[in-house]
């Protein structure tokens, strides 16, 4: 939403640079920038935002030439949206808010991917939001973050909230140790290697409630990409970590930023439900809603799996048969017309070696 500002003023010195950057790093003390940690990232408070932040990075030879020394400050943007919101922004249309909100009621594992500035971790706020404010009792949530991105523990109250800030090496032990809390969410707000290793250890041990986001565009390959980030980290057979990853990735919300007269738009453009056959050795992605650019306007298919319905059945009876009510008006109204399967052939070729 906002845009970047060079600083409008030449710092006089080398040492008035190391100056401000021992400012900055009082309000992390923990974070160290030397020639041999040349990067750092931390988060000061908005003294014009309460309740919000801004983001620092900061780079320094040799991660840089010399006499490039890079600060970066990004005020905080990620907001807290319900769904009639982001229904009245146009990223979804209000056809679907009950189908949308009955399917995640299931608390299925999901990812909300797409590109940088696609609006996902804002939709994955509302996810984990309306999650929250549906419930007829209180939750116990885990946010399990880097670098704190979610304004969730400052807008919805009444519920078991625990906001966890992890680094890499320790994010699966904090992980592992944050399923003692008995959390009915955990929340991962960027996806990246230790992030998944946890998503595909917690997926494929039965929990569910899972939440994360990740920067791709394809529904069908994130298993597989998940899986392959884990096998980059940690080594191992990744056609293990991809049957853990299948196990684990149940639902897929792809976003995307469009231009629409001139002006951007996040909108929501697929939810899938992955489907795996072991016996077949096949993966898919199946789309349950898609908007169609020629049409302009979203479709939908109520062809569910069996497997997937049982779990959201177990789960939450209820919210099933109203999502099983919703998604078959819908689809009869606004059928997908192309076919909603799209398999993915690295699975396939890694599932069948």
């Amino acid at each position: 939403k906002g845009k970047f500002h060079l600083y409008p003023y030449q710092l006089p010195s080398l040492d008035r640079l190391d100056q401000l950057m021992r400012t900055l790093k009082r309000y992390d003390e923990s974070v160290k920038v030397d020639r041999q940690k040349p990067s750092a990232e931390l988060k000061m408070d908005d003294p014009l935002w309460p309740g919000r932040f801004i983001r620092i990075a900061i780079w320094i030879p040799p991660r840089v030439w010399d006499g490039f020394t890079t600060i970066t400050l990004r005020r905080q943007v990620v907001e807290f949206l319900s769904l009639e919101e982001q229904a009245g922004t146009e990223s979804i249309p209000y056809e679907a808010l009950e189908m949308i909100i009955s399917l995640i009621k299931c608390f299925r594992n999901k990812i909300i991917a797409g590109p940088v500035n696609s609006g996902k971790t804002t939709f994955a706020n509302t996810i984990v939001g309306e999650q929250m404010l549906s419930a007829t009792n209180a939750l116990g949530v885990v946010m399990i973050e880097k670098h704190p991105e979610s304004t969730l523990p400052y807008h919805i109250k009444g519920h078991r909230i625990v906001p966890v800030k992890a680094e890499n090496s320790e994010l699966m032990d904090v992980g592992i140790e944050s399923l003692r809390h008995n959390p009915n969410i955990i929340y991962m707000t960027e996806m990246r290697y230790n992030e998944w290793e946890f998503f595909l250890w917690s997926g494929s041990k039965g929990y569910d409630g899972i939440t994360g986001t990740f920067h791709t565009v394809d529904s069908e390959d994130i298993p597989y990409q998940g899986a392959f980030a884990v096998y980059t980290r940690v080594g191992g057979e990744l056609k293990g970590h991809l049957i853990s990853a299948l196990q684990a990735c149940e639902l897929v919300f792809i976003m995307e930023s469009v231009d629409v007269e001139k002006e951007s738009k996040k909108r929501l453009t697929r939810i899938s439900e992955i489907c795996f056959n072991e016996e077949e050795k096949t993966v898919y992605a199946n789309d349950i809603m898609r908007y169609s650019p020629k049409k302009k306007r979203w479709e939908y298919n109520d062809q569910i799996s069996p497997e997937f319905l049982q779990k959201c059945e177990r789960k939450n009876p209820l919210a099933t048969k109203k999502f099983l009510d919703e998604i078959k008006m819908l689809a009869k109204k606004y059928p997908m017309e192309e076919s909603p399967l799209k398999e993915s052939r690295r699975s396939q070729l890694i599932l069948q070696s």
